[in-house]
């Protein structure tokens, strides 16, 4: 692609985080000029923003990971610039003159509450599980300025993958320590979430009943077995995979006895229940498998009330103007190197918008005990800790080659044309406020109280 001097393509990647910096460093390493465009100040995306804060390790590491990836010198980092708001895609593709975009802007937009009319009662007593973990994740800092939820005892939480799980864990543990805070007792969020509550509660002299707190419950469409929990293979005997849908349900008991939330399945949401202007409450409908089919079972309405509900049933990627869909996720040109659309600038879809899963489990290594393990290990039920972002960062490895590959054989860019596209971004990062020095500028905006 070029000496670092003298780069012969230049390629925009839109999103920092994992997937993106990865594909980033695989570009700039093999001599591209490559223009990283992250929405926010810092980099870090689903491992900031997404992944509960009680994987304090992990996300650390993963954020030194990250900055050694964008510390490149062919890297030129563009923070507060989040494509369609502040820079047009049609503009990116057809008037900067770059040989390829890059989409790893991941998935963050939650699948709608399966309800019509449910979505005016947003922040209302309706609660999706991006902006909660989000608001969980940031809310002790003392410059944090987002949406603040009130976490009322009892709430509903619609789901059955993990990151369902993550939810009633934040909901349960915030249960908690509110109620030991009233008897002047002080705990740690991340030593309920290692030890489980009832073990911390004991230590104090206490049991569960006694705070008496009403725990949310966990409401799933199919059966316990049916859960998200861990992958099945496909090629699977029907004997092991019937064990390995035994595993889910382990995994669903494990979660219960140390987080305490309850649970029921085959139940499908049929209506809202809605006083003034909030919504305080879902009717449900019983459900029934029909040759693996979900379907509901007529005269079995019945309302639960909750003053929260959390809607947790999956992230897809954000629709963006100008790149045609199929349904929930980009339809593509060419799937096996995530080629969305060709012409002089061609575009590339790589992580989770490639694979239109929103959560981060969905890109961990599973399949047989594996699967069970990641899956314990990510729900912290097993004791063990695993680099969540490693499959991640190999399933972006693998991409960012395919990638690389086909870029490197397009027309190279004539050396007039880089330094425009370079004074394009030099333009925009000084729009907002970025001099260009990467760890200054990651120093400056990392919250003094990050946890």
């Amino acid at each position: 692609m070029g000496s670092n001097n003298t780069p012969h393509h230049a390629v925009a990647v839109v999103g920092a985080a994992t997937a993106g910096s990865e594909i980033a460093r695989i570009l700039a390493e093999r001599g591209a000029l490559v223009v990283v465009f992250e929405q926010n100040p810092r980099p870090y995306g689903k491992i900031e923003d997404g992944l509960p804060r009680w994987h304090v390790k992990q996300r650390k590491d993963e954020y030194e990971d990250i900055n050694r990836r964008l510390g490149h010198p062919n890297i030129e980092y563009v923070p507060l610039t989040r494509l369609g708001r502040d820079v047009d895609f049609e503009a990116l593709r057809t008037e900067w003159g770059l040989s390829a975009i890059v989409l790893t802007n991941g998935a963050w937009r939650d699948r709608p509450f399966p309800v019509e009319g449910a979505d005016r009662y947003v922040d209302r007593g309706l609660v999706y599980q991006n902006s909660l973990i989000y608001w969980f994740n940031h809310y002790p800092e003392a410059s944090y300025n987002g949406p603040r939820y009130e976490l009322s005892e009892g709430a509903i939480v619609l789901g059955g993958g993990l990151a369902s799980i993550d939810v009633v864990k934040v909901l349960q543990i915030e249960y908690t320590l509110k109620a030991l805070a009233r008897r002047g007792i002080s705990e740690d969020m991340v030593k309920l979430e290692r030890e489980g509550i009832e073990p911390v509660l004991h230590a104090h002299g206490l049991k569960w009943a006694e705070l008496g707190i009403k725990p949310c419950k966990l409401f799933y469409r199919r059966r316990v077995l049916d859960m998200p929990l861990s992958d099945i293979p496909p090629d699977a005997p029907p004997k092991r995979a019937d064990a390995l849908r035994q595993a889910r349900a382990k995994i669903l008991e494990k979660a219960m006895r140390k987080f305490l939330f309850e649970f029921q399945d085959l139940s499908v949401p049929s209506g809202i229940i809605v006083e003034g202007d909030r919504m305080v409450g879902v009717r449900f409908s019983r459900t029934e498998l029909v040759d693996g089919r979900v379907r509901t079972v007529p005269g079995t309405e019945h309302d639960v009330r909750a003053a929260l509900t959390i809607s947790s049933i999956g992230s897809i990627p954000e629709p963006l103007p100008g790149i045609p869909q199929s349904g929930e996720v980009y339809k593509y040109v060419d799937a096996s190197i995530g080629l969305l659309m060709n012409g002089a600038t061609a575009v590339f879809a790589a992580g989770n918008v490639l694979t239109g899963k929103g959560n981060i489990k969905d890109s961990l290594t599973s399949g047989t005990e594996i699967g069970t393990l990641v899956a314990e290990s990510y729900l912290g039920l097993s004791g063990i800790e695993i680099p969540i972002a490693e499959e991640i960062r190999k399933q972006a490895h693998a991409e960012g080659e395919r990638i690389a590959g086909a870029i490197e054989r397009r027309e190279p860019l004539a050396p007039g044309q880089v330094e425009k596209i370079r004074a394009r971004v030099r333009e925009r990062q000084r729009a907002v406020g970025y001099d260009g020095d990467y760890r200054a500028w990651i120093a400056k905006t990392t919250p003094p109280d990050l946890q």
